[in-house]
C-alpha cells in the first residue's frame, strides 16, 4: 500500500514556498510512518522496501532504488547519488545511489539516499506529471562545495537533516548525553516545546564536540552532521 505524503503545492505539482520548519516537521512524520520513532541507524535495505510505494498530493509516486553501481554526472564525474525520471516510466522515479563510493560509509549512504528521497517527493511529482525527463545529481566529487546550492537542493537538505535527525528525537537524546557529561543544560521554549539548550561559552566545545559524536554513533551520521542538526534547531548557540 502507498504511503501518504502531502504538503502545499501548485496545480502542476510543484510545491509551494515551504519553509525549513515545515520541511522538517514532513520529514520527521516519515521517518517515524516509515522507519519507526527511534534513535537507532537505520538500515539503508529498509529504507528502500519501505519507501518503494508513495502518493505524493494525490499523485503516485513509484520508487526504483539501486546502491550497487557507480553512479556519475553527464560529464563522466562520479557523484554520489542521482534521483531521475525518465518519460517512458510513467509515475516512475529512479534513484541510485553510488555503490562504489558508498559501501564503505554507511553515514554517507544513509544521508544520500534521504537527501535523494527528498528530491522524489518534492522534485519529480510534478516531472511526472508533464512526462518530462529531469535529473537531480548530489556530491559530484570534484566540485561539491565549490558550487551554489539553489534552492532545491536546500530544500531536499533541509528533508534530509530532519529525516535522519527529528528535532523532539534528538533533543531528548542531546538532554541524556549532556547531563552524562555533566553539561549544564538550559531550558527554553521553541514552537511552545520545552527545549535544552547548551551555551558554547559555558559547556564549552569540546564537550559539545563529545557529545555530538556520542549522538552521531546513536544516530548513524557523522559527528559534523550532528553539529549542523544541533545549530539549526537551537540546541546549542
Amino acid at each position: 500500500m502507498a504511503l501518504n505524503v502531502e504538503y502545499p503545492c501548485f496545480g502542476s505539482g510543484e510545491p509551494t514556498r515551504l519553509s525549513a520548519d515545515a520541511i522538517r516537521r514532513l520529514g520527521a512524520d516519515l521517518r517515524q510512518r516509515l522507519l519507526g520513532y527511534t534513535a537507532r541507524p537505520f538500515q539503508p535495505a529498509e529504507l528502500f522496501h519501505r519507501a518503494a510505494s508513495l502518493r505524493v498530493n494525490g499523485r503516485p509516486l513509484r520508487i526504483v532504488w539501486d546502491a550497487a553501481h557507480a553512479v556519475h554526472d553527464e560529464a563522466g564525474e562520479p557523484v554520489l547519488g542521482v534521483c531521475e525520471h525518465d518519460p517512458q516510466e510513467p509515475a516512475t522515479v529512479m534513484i541510485s545511489l553510488n555503490g562504489e563510493l558508498l559501501a564503505d560509509q554507511p553515514e554517507m549512504l544513509r544521508s544520500t539516499a534521504a537527501h535523494e528521497l527528498g528530491h522524489a517527493i518534492f522534485d519529480m511529482p510534478a516531472a511526472v506529471a508533464k512526462g518530462a525527463a529531469r535529473a537531480f545529481r548530489s556530491g559530484a566529487i570534484a566540485a561539491r562545495d565549490a558550487a551554489p546550492i539553489d534552492w532545491r537542493e536546500w530544500r531536499a537538505d533541509e528533508f534530509m537533516g530532519a529525516f535522519l535527525a527529528p528535532r523532539r528525537q534528538l533533543a531528548r537524546a542531546f538532554a541524556r548525553e549532556a547531563s552524562a557529561f555533566g553539561a549544564a543544560i538550559r531550558w527554553k521554549v521553541i514552537d511552545e516545546i520545552p527545549t535544552p539548550y547548551l551555551a558554547a561559552n559555558v559547556a564549552g566545545w569540546s564537550a559539545i564536540d563529545a557529545i555530538a559524536g556520542a549522538l552521531a554513533e546513536e544516530f548513524g551520521v557523522t559527528s559534523a552532521f550532528i553539529g549542523v542538526r544541533l545549530r539549526k534547531y537551537g540546541l546549542v548557540g
